[in-house]
């Protein structure tokens, strides 16, 4: 088996052994030695044997238990993700609801301020000083005084209208095609 101490052994020209790394091992702690060599590894003189198995022949025997082992893993499985998905979803909507929330309290303040903004152009639009100047603009004047004429409301506040009720007039033809009167013979076609 070829070490980093084996190696370094070769290297320095020196051979090696079983024997031989005992008394390595023995000089260097009798004489406790500083020239920077290195000790054997352990195990270092067992040497492992690499044998090739071939299994191409080897079929596999099936198992009649895995199939449904397996299935039922899966529906383990599957049933695991339901239930989880379950207990996350009410969390998740709870989640992109806050957002929409929030999403809509930006929207309502922007539509205030915008509001605000045209309830303010609206005033500046609608005020007196303008309206004269638009007025004086377009040349219109105010009435004189003789010429507005103030309508009175009546002192009787009823305004539903009062008929006279009269029957009603059934035309000639719908007459002759209503049903007899009572005591009247019934004619039959035939």
């Amino acid at each position: 088996m070829a070490t980093l101490a084996t190696l370094y052994d070769r290297f320095m020209g020196k051979s090696g052994g079983h024997a031989d790394v005992h008394a390595q091992w023995a000089e260097a702690r009798a004489q406790k030695l500083t020239d920077y060599r290195l000790r054997p590894f352990p195990n270092e003189d067992i040497a492992f044997h690499l044998k090739r198995i071939d299994n191409s022949r080897v079929i596999r025997q099936m198992d009649p238990q895995t199939p449904r082992v397996c299935w039922n893993m899966i529906g383990v499985a599957g049933a695991s993700a339901v239930v989880l998905i379950g207990l996350l979803l009410p969390t998740a909507y709870r989640l992109m609801a806050g957002y929409q929330i929030e999403e809509l309290k930006k929207d309502y303040g922007q539509l205030q301020s915008r509001k605000a903004e045209m309830e303010l152009e609206e005033a500046r639009l609608l005020s007196p000083e303008r309206l004269a100047g638009l007025a004086k603009l377009q040349d219109f004047v105010d009435p004189e005084p003789g010429r507005v004429i103030h309508l009175d409301e009546p002192k009787n506040t009823e305004v539903a209208l009062h008929r006279e009720s009269r029957p009603l007039a059934v035309p000639a033809r719908i007459a002759d095609s209503a049903a007899p009167a009572a005591g009247q013979p019934v004619e039959t076609q035939q």
